[in-house]
């Protein structure tokens, strides 16, 4: 939880097969769900991101009623609970599209009553990797998204000061004489003040990322958890997957076409395409997009890349053989 972050750079992992597995599409299906389970009352905009996912949601709501059409309302995120083991896990993610029998790695911390809350689940088998809200980058991956040259970076500092400058000035002089169109003056400095909170705002956002994925990057064990992106990552499989529908659109159309129904038919033909090839990533792929293709509004789940090995000073449970212990 986010408010663990001080406490330990790490979470903790269990691993085993999925059983009793219950999945919630709303927050409050989820939360009834634990009240009859007796599990203790728990405020999940304290959890993670899920204060943001609240926010998405009710922007989403408004959205809707303000443009008055018929749009899809249904929550960006979906609860589920279920065992590994003896262990209760819980957790929040876009789509758990994960089953019964599943061999699954959780990244969890405890919750009060004995459960555990999922951060990230990695399905080993075919390499998915499922991520809380939000939680795709650590907090320094974006560092390096914006970068402007100290000269642009100066005149735009030298131009704030003279907006704010200007229109404090021309404030105090209009009120001093009793002048109000000198505050039309005032006003201007404000296009001068516009360009550097623009600026601000882009290099803020630039460097934002999430704590949360600092310690889950960290727990299964990337080298450098705080500058990780998996979409980096997950975007080799992107780059080949264009430059295959590239070639499909010359063979087919003699052009680049950008409208979706050719992307999909390419997809349909890619997924169902069997090579001699093909290497073990590009089957898994093809079974992840598969798997995905039918799924609406999914974010947040990768095929990934990399396995790296889980630290040896992660707590590790292994539920599979009943023999919890430190590290693999």
């Amino acid at each position: 939880m986010e408010q663990n972050i001080g406490d330990s750079h790490y979470y903790q992992i269990i691993t085993g097969y999925i059983t009793d597995l219950e999945v919630y599409d709303t927050r409050e299906s989820y939360l009834n769900a634990r009240k009859l389970a007796g599990r203790p009352d728990v405020n999940l905009l304290t959890i993670g991101h899920l204060d943001l996912v609240s926010m998405a949601n009710s922007m989403k709501i408004t959205s809707a009623k303000i443009e008055k059409i018929d749009y899809d309302t249904a929550d960006i995120e979906q609860y589920f609970c279920c065992k590994l083991g003896d262990k209760v896990i819980e957790g929040a993610f876009c789509r758990t599209f994960f089953n019964e029998g599943d061999y699954v790695e959780a990244v969890v911390d405890p919750l009060a009553g004995g459960s555990y809350f999922a951060y990230a689940l990695r399905r080993p088998a075919d390499k998915l990797l499922w991520l809380h809200p939000y939680a795709t980058e650590g907090t320094e991956a974006g560092n390096s998204k914006l970068n402007i040259p100290i000269l642009p970076r100066i005149f735009l500092i030298g131009a704030g000061g003279l907006g704010v400058f200007t229109f404090f000035y021309f404030v105090v002089m209009a009120f001093s004489k009793n002048n109000f169109s000198l505050l039309l003056m005032a006003v201007m400095g404000l296009f001068f003040i516009l360009p550097t909170y623009l600026f601000s705002s882009a290099l803020k956002k630039s460097k934002s990322g999430s704590a949360i994925a600092d310690k889950i990057f960290a727990t299964l064990g990337y080298s450098n958890p705080k500058t990780f992106d998996i979409e980096k990552e997950y975007n080799v499989f992107v780059d080949k997957l264009f430059d295959l529908y590239k070639q499909y659109c010359e063979n087919h159309n003699g052009y680049l076409a950008t409208d979706e129904d050719t992307y999909n038919e390419f997809i349909d033909h890619y997924i169902h395409q069997q090579s001699e090839d093909d290497s073990q990533d590009d089957i898994l792929l093809k079974q992840y997009l598969r798997q995905t293709k039918k799924i609406d509004g999914i974010q947040w789940a990768f095929f990934y890349v990399n396995t790296p090995a889980i630290p040896s000073y992660i707590n590790v449970i292994h539920t599979e053989n009943h023999d919890d212990s430190h590290g693999q």
